[in-house]
């Protein structure tokens, strides 16, 4: 009997990733492309960036249809933004296609689509949960105008800030000054002006540099940690809104998604300190999946699949061999 397959999406501001699973929860192949969420990207380029996630994944298992299909999308969460990126899809053989935010694949695949919360921080920033009742709620992720507090572009956006006021003598000498210059090609700070109004330095550039943020609170440098302290503070605030939201109590897992938890341990720990106090049991710990294979769990659940353990494991075991074999 011809096995039935499910596709899983995730796309963001940086990049985007997909699975393609059977209904028995083997991961096949894995297919990445550039960033689609279409209000940054555009719409044309997000779906571009799609297309070439799953024709890359499709040419690894020789596989491009599929009997359900979910795409967790930044940027989407309004319909007629949804309507406008699948009109520009030209794949075949979606199924039964879904398009939802981020958040929600990051979730699955955090909990293994269990009830919790996650908190995103790359390029943008959002915390998102559920509760046993199916009751959802989110808080930040309104974009980099209007907020992604502790997100990589806060953390950028404050080290470029910090930067300035050294070399104004507004605030205290920072080693991100010197960082900055030199990562960004200035021969003094004052290009910045010209760079970030008149030049192409978007959102994403300047998330770029948050990893200069952890590169010098490494070194000892006082402004870097605050900043970096600071967004876990607003990462903790974020999930702590969406945990009274939704009633959450007891030992309910909260996952940690997104490259902003890679510079360092500080930001975890502020963050944790944050949450502590509305969610004293809470679990807090990297995902069990990444995003896109939350996307494929959803799938595969919306084909009426049970996601029990011997599934689980299943997609753990294969996804891993997969990872390995990719190098």
């Amino acid at each position: 009997m011809e096995e039935h397959h499910v596709l899983g999406v995730d796309g963001g501001g940086s990049r985007t990733r997909c699975v393609i699973a059977s209904l028995s929860g083997h991961i096949l192949a894995r297919g990445s492309g550039g960033p689609s969420n279409p209000l940054t990207a555009g719409f044309d380029c997000a779906a571009e960036a799609i297309q070439a996630a799953v024709e890359e994944a499709s040419r690894r298992c020789g596989i491009n249809s599929f009997e359900a299909s979910v795409m967790g999308l930044a940027g989407t969460e309004r319909a007629s933004a949804m309507e406008s990126l699948v009109a520009r899809l030209t794949l075949h053989d979606l199924g039964n296609l879904k398009i939802i935010g981020d958040a929600q694949v990051a979730l699955a695949g955090a909990t293994g689509c269990r009830p919790g919360v996650v908190v995103i921080s790359g390029t943008g920033s959002i915390a998102y949960g559920e509760n046993d009742a199916g009751e959802t709620a989110r808080a930040g992720g309104w974009g980099w105008r209007l907020g992604d507090e502790g997100s990589g572009y806060d953390i950028g956006n404050r080290a470029l800030i910090a930067a300035l006021r050294d070399h104004d003598g507004r605030g205290p000498a920072t080693l991100l000054t010197e960082k900055i210059r030199g990562v960004l090609g200035l021969g003094d700070l004052d290009e910045l002006v010209d760079l970030t109004y008149r030049g192409n330095m978007g959102s994403e550039e300047v998330a770029a540099l948050a990893g200069l943020a952890g590169e010098a609170a490494g070194e000892g440098d006082n402004v870097a940690l605050r900043i970096l302290e600071g967004a876990g503070v607003e990462l903790g605030i974020a999930a702590s809104a969406v945990i009274r939201r939704l009633g959450l109590t007891g030992g309910f897992k909260l996952g940690l998604v997104g490259g902003v938890f890679n510079l360092g341990p500080l930001i975890r720990m502020s963050l944790e300190r944050s949450v502590r106090r509305t969610a004293p049991n809470c679990v807090i710990s990297l995902p069990r999946f990444p995003p896109e294979v939350g996307a494929a769990l959803l799938a595969l659940r919306d084909m009426g699949v049970e996601l029990e353990d011997e599934l689980l494991h299943t997609m753990e075991v294969s996804f891993e061999v997969l990872m390995e074999a990719s190098g």
